[in-house]
């Protein structure tokens, strides 16, 4: 199992090298939407990957991308930013690029809350049919969909057929899983090349260390985990504690 990080919330790129480096960390996983690695050019990200002698991960933007709007305009400016993230990544020679499926609306109606399921079924199994599909094709990085939205109905099979005609894997993320258990994951736990460790209470997601919340990684098999475990607390102290505390379970 290779155990890397994402860097604290603070931390410059090369204050996040750094620490990775010190404190024993495989590899580092850099998120686009913060604005310290929004703007770096590949050269510089290449320096600090030689001079600290660290694997690279990317998480693409999750905030500024939605694949399944209903928007086209906003889908089309969705794949132009991870677009522009594989070159940086294949240029960096990154290991996983992770990116978020996106979300459907829903709406308050007298008081409560309306999803249309049916209508919004239809729609994403045919956007991911007709776009994702294609896109992942022609790339040259390895993609990685991480669990935000529960995968199943007619988007699980569109999905499924997407992972058998391309190189698409998954990022299994724990927290996440906590707030929302998603068979789809751990059915396909073999395609996962990446996960996110990190606690909550079950309800929200606070990105604590583990340990501090209600995650049991008793539910994951971990122990025979071969590829990628990132850290996604994004606090120094938090991403010790959570080192520690791996530790004691994995041997």
């Amino acid at each position: 199992m290779k155990i890397g990080i994402q860097p604290d919330v603070k931390h410059k790129p090369e204050e996040a090298f750094e620490f990775a480096a010190k404190n024993g960390f495989d590899h580092l996983e850099i998120l686009i939407d913060h604005p310290y690695y929004r703007f770096l050019d590949y050269t510089e990200i290449l320096e600090m990957m030689w001079s600290y002698d660290l694997d690279l991960l990317i998480h693409a933007p999750s905030t500024s991308t939605n694949f399944i709007s209903l928007s086209e305009n906003m889908r089309r400016a969705s794949y132009k930013e991870l677009s522009e993230v594989c070159f940086l990544a294949e240029k960096c020679y990154v290991e996983v690029v992770t990116f978020h499926l996106g979300w459907n609306a829903t709406f308050v109606n007298n008081g409560k809350f309306y999803f249309m399921k049916d209508f919004y079924e239809e729609h994403n199994e045919r956007v991911i049919l007709k776009e994702l599909l294609p896109f992942l094709k022609d790339v040259n990085v390895q993609l990685a969909l991480e669990n935000t939205i529960l995968i199943e109905g007619k988007v699980r099979k569109a999905l499924e057929l997407v992972m058998e005609e391309t190189e698409l894997k998954l990022t299994l993320d724990i927290g996440h899983y906590n707030i929302q258990e998603d068979p789809f994951f751990m059915d396909h736990f073999d395609d996962v090349v990446n996960i996110h460790v990190h606690d909550n209470n079950g309800k929200l997601d606070e990105h604590l260390a583990l340990g501090k919340g209600k995650v049991d990684l008793r539910k994951f098999p971990i122990k025979n985990y071969d590829k990628f475990l990132t850290i996604e607390t994004r606090d120094e102290r938090a991403i010790i504690e959570t080192f520690e505390y791996l530790k004691e379970v994995i041997t």
